[in-house]
């Protein structure tokens, strides 16, 4: 008999009155997981075989987290229709009479009736190009410090990721997240040098240190800038 094959599934909760999607993920895993996505959607992680009535006693077990939570992504969802922020700048996001979106120097336009969702992808969609140009340029600006560990300089990727700023492939990929648009422009040159000094060094003990003061004296103090942004912007 072949093994379990892994699964999704939908099912709805009640929470403070309001009807909230749940999506239920059946994996190959040991525990159960919760956690609201950005919508303030309810993402339920199983393992495979896991009983339906387990299922709902741990959903039930975290009613109370589940409400702490949502109430914070719904917060959130409305900070980020009031405005945006673009390498460390708040751009104040204003309803426009025009059916359309629009960046200007000193605000963003959107559509009447836009909700969370449709501000965030047309964000997205806007930042992605601005991103791959930020970031290659700071690549290149940092390539002559880097290039004698590899004989290439490694390929950007602008990705979308929840739990991490940037990671560096043995495929040759520097992988940078679209979110990093958002920091200011001297955490985003962080985030580029220490995944360049992956080149040389791929774990984090005493030479990547050695070479990240090498090429950024302060860095330890913008890791803990960095450090603070994460929980507002991943």
């Amino acid at each position: 008999m072949g093994a379990r094959k892994s699964y999704q599934q939908q099912m709805w909760l009640d929470i403070d009155g309001e009807s909230v999607k749940l999506l239920i993920s059946a994996m190959q895993r040991k525990s159960m997981r919760l956690q609201i996505n950005e919508q303030g959607e309810v993402d339920l992680r199983i393992p495979l075989g896991c009983a339906k009535n387990d299922v709902l006693a741990f959903v039930k077990a975290n009613e109370a987290w589940l409400k702490q939570q949502r109430a914070g992504a719904l917060q959130r969802q409305q900070q980020a229709l009031e405005s945006f922020s673009i390498l460390g700048k708040e751009y104040p996001i204003q309803t426009s009479a025009l059916d359309e979106f629009l960046v200007t120097d000193n605000q963003v336009w959107v559509p009447q009736g836009w909700n969370f969702s449709d501000v965030r992808d047309a964000m997205d969609k806007w930042l992605r190009p601005q991103a791959r140009a930020y970031f290659q340029q700071q690549i290149d600006h940092w390539w002559p410090f880097f290039s004698r560990f590899a004989k290439q300089q490694p390929t950007l990727r602008v990705k979308k990721m929840k739990t991490r700023w940037g990671s560096l492939s043995q495929r040759g990929y520097i992988n940078l997240n679209l979110g990093l648009m958002q920091l200011p422009p001297e955490l985003i040159e962080l985030v580029v040098v220490h995944e360049l000094c992956h080149l040389k060094h791929f774990d984090h003990g005493p030479g990547f240190k050695a070479l990240m003061s090498d090429a950024l004296p302060d860095w330890r103090q913008r890791e803990k800038t960095l450090q603070q942004a994460s929980a507002k912007v991943l």
